[in-house]
């Protein structure tokens, strides 16, 4: 298993396409985490800027970006479902909707917001209800999504399930940026200074793995394309001779 993860990654890693996509979104991400760093630096000096600049802010440039990053990897997952009937795929995809969604409309933080009100109050636990609930959902969604994968992955073929496991790892690190230190950020009080480095690490690591993420469902899409073309030509060719 090691050795076919190792392949498939360097198979991966060698799409022309992949190539293209980085050198795309790199440059624009790099420019993205120094206005965020500006910003922090701002705010622990008392020096303002734009709050578009800061990647954790609603609106935000970097925002924007993640929205088209984890969307098209969606549309790219859900083609190569259509094609290859492979469930990881599909399931998959149906994460990085539900992503795009809560990203945009700040699903979790609504449902943080309206669950936290229900729940008893732990004095013993120095986070506010409804970070607390909000955690609860990401592991919620969390369990639902690691359910359908251990299914899809029992169904898959070999590729399929490799590819199904690389996503998997993808995402499990940016869960540990995004739900674990984001509730180490929330846990009890801090100065602005270790606000600030927690507040950066959670946002660039979550950012940073969405990138990986974005290049991995691109790498996929342009190895799986191509090997579904050459099966078919080759089925056409074999047709042709047999005729």
């Amino acid at each position: 298993m090691i050795g076919d993860l190792w392949r498939t990654s360097v198979e991966l890693a060698r799409s022309r396409a992949l190539h293209i996509a980085l050198m795309c979104v790199v440059p624009y991400a790099c420019v993205l985490v120094g206005l965020d760093v500006a910003a922090h630096y701002g705010d622990a000096t008392g020096a303002a800027l734009p709050t578009q600049f800061f990647m954790s802010q609603d609106g935000s440039f970097a925002e924007f970006l993640e929205y088209s990053l984890t969307g098209a990897s969606a549309v790219m997952l859900f083609v190569l479902w259509l094609r290859t009937r492979a469930l990881v795929y599909l399931t998959s995809a149906v994460l990085f909707v539900w992503m795009t969604l809560d990203n945009w409309g700040e699903v979790h933080e609504q449902l943080g917001f309206s669950f936290a009100a229900d729940m008893p109050i732990f004095a013993w636990i120095p986070v506010h209800p409804n970070h607390l609930a909000e955690t609860l959902v990401f592991g919620v969604i969390g369990l639902v999504w690691l359910v359908g994968m251990v299914v899809a992955l029992r169904q898959s073929d070999r590729r399929a399930a490799i590819h199904g496991v690389l996503i998997a790892m993808c995402i499990a690190g940016a869960a540990v940026f995004g739900v674990a230190v984001d509730m180490v950020t929330s846990w009890g009080e801090h100065t602005p200074g270790v606000l600030n480095l927690l507040a950066f690490i959670e946002d660039e690591g979550e950012f940073a793995m969405i990138v990986v993420l974005f290049a991995l469902c691109v790498g996929i899409f342009d190895v799986e394309g191509r090997r579904l073309k050459s099966d078919t030509a080759e089925h056409r060719g074999l047709r042709t001779a047999s005729a």
